[in-house]
């Protein structure tokens, strides 16, 4: 990406694949929890398409920023001081609650996507509690994410030297609007999508 910098850009994946998962969730509480028709996610071909294309984009873009911050993390702990790789930051709340958080959340969103794949039986009969579940997760890992990244664009005693500006995100002052960005997109997406399933599930009734 012309110009931005590592630290935007691992942001910015992050908060593409927030956005799908949103969508994603929008349309499996659809079928989930306000029809109470868990077929629907199969029977429905508008659910069934953006349930499984955006939950498959949202896939793409974890495991890209998990690449990232893994890369990262264990940069910083292996060459710990070489300025290639972002420094450890034990003493600073922002950058340890993400880390250390990021392991459980990591392992609730490889699970469910490890059961779409392999295993869609046990994913439908849990995804009342496991699709919420991975909904919660994305939105700790993007929110903690966003907040670390935007508290590095300032000068921090654990960090002196701050990250470049952001370039493609908003500044530091809209930094709250940023993060409620990829909520409201998937939400209106998610509710266009949903929209458009009723209405053919209206049409078979008729």
């Amino acid at each position: 990406m012309p110009g931005s910098s590592i630290p935007e850009f691992n942001t910015l994946i992050t908060m593409l694949g927030m956005l799908c998962a949103t969508v994603q969730f929008i349309t499996g509480f659809y079928a989930f929890f306000y029809k109470k028709k868990k077929f629907l996610i199969k029977g429905n071909d508008t659910i069934f398409r953006a349930h499984r294309g955006f939950g498959g984009m949202a896939t793409a873009f974890y495991l890209l920023g998990l690449f990232a911050g893994l890369s990262g993390f264990l940069g910083s702990i292996i060459f710990l001081g070489d300025e290639t790789f972002p420094p450890l930051e034990p003493t600073s709340p922002s950058y340890m609650i993400h880390v250390i958080g990021s392991f459980p959340t990591m392992v609730v969103i490889l699970l469910k996507t490890y059961l779409s794949y392999f295993h869609k039986k046990t994913l439908y009969r849990r995804m009342k509690y496991l699709g919420p579940a991975t909904f919660l997760s994305w939105a700790f890992t993007w929110i903690t994410a966003a907040i670390s990244y935007y508290l590095r664009t300032q000068p921090l005693p654990t960090h002196p030297i701050p990250h470049s500006a952001p370039l493609y995100l908003l500044p530091f002052q809209l930094a709250w609007l940023q993060i409620l960005m990829p909520f409201i997109l998937g939400i209106i997406f998610g509710l266009i999508i949903v929209r458009k399933a009723d209405k053919n599930e209206r049409k078979k009734k008729t």
